[in-house]
């Protein structure tokens, strides 16, 4: 039998080779440092993608290349399309296949293709811990991924016996495979013991306390964190991290005067510069002290928040200048912080940042155009911070340049902001209204804007009715633009199959019912709080359109930790929405439609054909975004589209 099966797995590895021809990855065995080639000949036999493909792309599944982005496009080299990029100083595993429009090309079903990396002959320490992890982007839905996990947590913890990480994902692969409540519990109970020993090696190192928390996150006992947060305070009242915890606890304290001398207590105790737990009690008395514009305490504490260098540091330094200048404290101090920021904003922090202890800081990938720009914004922001203290300071000249500066160079809303209201003080009202126009102009219904930019302009025009005039042209040019943009997106997909939708007397949603009309799926579960702050918005537009008879709206529970019976209450209790409700009986109805999480909204055209899907609540424009898409396929009916 054992022969049987090894020679069945060198024949599906043969296979997997023959049809792999088309794509190469250069070195086969990835050392970190080497330069990587992936290369994909689109004439090869068994190639999924056309030879007069436009466009190639790497779609990453799973990845600790995170210096790489998700995506990454192909250069085409005569017939082959490649993409380089070196393996970093932490990658360990990726997971990837190749997308061309609708084409894809992967080694074979529930298969994609793979970036091991070695230390000379051998996988790097936790490669198959993480590709382990990856299974369930490969394969979500393959009967055997759990078995699958576990040969590969195996080979990790051949390799490397100690991989605290790897001994808790094992048992808790074999967790969900336990066959009864009493294995599951001896299991759960043995990843507790080598999580409570993690905690001993280190009590009081943040590292190694994330490392434990992450343990019981892992087999499902989110419950036990504040536990072992208690037991560090009690153990090590003195540690770093201790001051750090209860520093966060008496953040909550309600009495300003009881919470300011237990934080100064803290202090007089012990005082260590740059460590966090000292430092996230300067922070909160710098907020203190900078809003009672007590400078002196202020600028003391301020001095302890930047002690250590990191990627942060730009950042910092701006939001103790930003806190200066909102209380009107410290001007001079707030320009020089301005002033050192802005040196280091080249190095602005964009994106995530991750921080391993083995090999510190990380920075994910960003593109250059966003970088650029968030440098660009920041240094608006500071450049305008700098301006209104130079007000402060009745450095009238200075703070008009600085302004102007800060309005030319970006459109951020900080900088925007802060430039009009320099303009606002200098009583230039005009101006400041067009700075503010700006961003009314990217976001209409930015609330606080429209507040500053209505004052500015019955400042210097009193005309009320002027004044809702600009605002009906500009909602006009934003419904303009959103119709442009909605027409773009249109997805032209197959409706998905809804045979599994009842309404709440239990009758069956047939097609017939939606056939010809333009139809909204709203997907929502009485759970889910997003879905609630949903509903009001969506209500609006449902009461645009409840008259029309080829608008048909179906708000369905999804089914999800729901019954009917909690669809019927749920509508009694809430008279105030008359759409529709219906409950989906069909555990497949994510995969149809394509979603994971609600609230999730599917818009069908009047050919039955899905145009638009928003997965989340995107907050009020979901109001006109909505109206827009509605708008749009009924025209395109009107049109005999």
């Amino acid at each position: 039998m054992k022969k049987i099966i090894f020679t069945y797995m060198l024949l599906v590895l043969a296979v997997v080779q023959v049809l792999g021809q088309s794509l190469t990855v250069k070195p086969e065995k990835i050392n970190r440092g080497d330069t990587v080639t992936i290369s994909y000949d689109p004439t090869a036999a068994y190639a999924k993608i056309s030879p007069d493909a436009s466009s190639v792309t790497i779609v990453f599944t799973y990845s600790t290349f995170y210096d790489l982005p998700w995506k990454m496009p192909m250069v085409k080299k005569g017939n082959i399309w490649t993409a380089s990029f070196v393996a970093g100083r932490f990658a360990t595993f990726a997971a990837f296949y190749l997308q061309s429009g609708e084409q894809i090309e992967q080694p074979g079903a529930g298969q994609h293709y793979a970036l091991r990396v070695f230390d000379g002959e051998k996988r790097v320490r936790s490669g198959f811990l993480h590709e382990s992890y990856s299974l369930s982007a490969q394969m979500p839905k393959a009967s055997d991924i759990q078995v699958k996990k576990l040969i590969l947590l195996g080979e990790e913890l051949k390799n490397n016996p100690d991989n605290y990480e790897a001994k808790v994902a094992r048992l808790n692969t074999m967790m969900a495979m336990a066959k009864s409540s009493e294995e599951k519990l001896r299991l759960r109970e043995q990843a507790r013991k080598i999580i409570a020993a993690k905690f001993e090696e280190n009590p009081t190192l943040p590292g190694n306390v994330n490392l434990v928390t992450m343990g019981y996150l892992m087999i499902g006992e989110k419950s036990r964190l504040d536990s072992v947060r208690k037991v560090i305070m009690q153990r090590f009242p003195d540690a770093d991290i201790s001051r750090d915890l209860r520093a966060a606890v008496i953040a909550k304290e309600q009495d300003t005067a009881v919470k300011i001398a237990k934080l100064e207590a803290m202090l007089k105790k012990s005082d260590k510069p740059g460590e966090e737990g000292s430092e996230s009690i300067h922070k909160m008395l710098f907020d203190y002290y900078a809003s009672v514009r007590d400078s002196a305490r202020a600028l003391f504490h301020a001095a302890k928040l930047n002690v250590k260098v990191s990627p942060y540091t730009p950042q910092v330094l701006k939001d103790i200048a930003a806190r200066l200048t909102e209380n009107k404290t410290a001007p001079s101090a707030a320009i020089a912080y301005a002033e050192r920021s802005l040196k280091i904003s080249g190095n602005w922090p964009v994106g995530i940042i991750r921080y391993f202890p083995e090999f510190g800081y990380i920075p994910s990938y960003v593109p250059d155009s966003t970088r650029e720009q968030a440098v660009a914004e920041a240094r608006s922001a500071l450049l305008s911070i700098k301006a209104l203290n130079y007000i402060e300071l009745h450095q009238i000249d200075s703070a008009r340049l600085l302004a102007d500066r800060a309005a030319e160079l970006s459109d951020g809303r900080e900088g925007l902001i802060n430039s009009a209201e320099v303009a606002a003080r200098l009583n230039e009202n005009r101006k400041a209204f067009d700075i503010l126009w700006k961003l009314l102009i990217k976001n209409p219904t930015d609330s606080t804007v429209l507040k500053s930019a209505r004052i500015n302009f019955l400042k210097y025009n009193q005309s009320e009715a002027s004044f809702k005039s600009k605002i009906a042209e500009l909602e006009a040019l934003e419904i303009a633009r959103l119709t442009a943009k909605t027409r773009m997106l249109m997805m032209n997909k197959p409706g998905p199959e809804l045979s599994g939708l009842v309404d709440l007397e239990g009758r069956p949603v047939t097609a017939a019912m939606m056939k010809g009309k333009v139809v909204i799926l709203d997907f929502w579960a009485t759970w889910c709080v997003p879905c609630m702050q949903e509903m009001p918005y969506f209500h609006k537009v449902f009461e645009k359109y409840r008259n029309n008879k080829q608008v048909m709206f179906m708000v369905v529970n999804s089914g999800s930790n729901n019954t009917i019976e909690d669809a019927r209450k749920w509508a009694k209790q809430n008279p105030q929405y008359q759409f529709p409700i219906y409950f989906n009986n069909d555990k497949n109805i994510g995969e149809k439609v394509g979603f994971t999480v609600i609230p999730t909204i599917a818009v069908l055209d009047h050919q039955g054909k899905m145009q638009f899907r928003t997965i989340g609540f995107e907050g009020e424009i979901l109001q006109k975004k909505l109206d827009v898409e509605i708008a749009v396929l009924l025209d395109a009916m009107q049109l005999g589209k």
